[in-house]
């Protein structure tokens, strides 16, 4: 199963990035991508695992763990398109 990342994805993991880059140095920036990427890489096992999304329709939601952070994805057949990271405090779709 291949993971697909959308532009706006791409977008807000960059942001989060840039968050702890400037606030936390570089070792807590690569630390926090490992842990998002290391755990939407583990959905290729089992994707179903994580719940269906009450906010996005098709989307499912993968709560981060030890971080503050939800992805939507989109489970197809044969891939799984990550659709947005995005903070537990923000308000979501607005």
């Amino acid at each position: 199963m291949r993971i697909v990342w959308t532009a706006e994805a791409l977008d807000d993991l960059e942001e989060i990035l840039a968050y702890y880059y400037l606030e936390a140095g570089p070792e807590t920036a690569e630390a926090v991508e490992r842990r998002i990427i290391s755990q939407i890489e583990a959905l290729c096992a089992f994707p179903e695992r994580i719940r269906n999304s009450d906010r996005i329709p098709n989307a499912r939601e993968l709560v981060i763990s030890k971080l503050p952070y939800i992805v939507f994805v989109r489970i197809l057949p044969k891939k799984i398109i990550v659709l947005n990271v995005v903070h537990t405090a923000r308000k979501f779709p607005a």
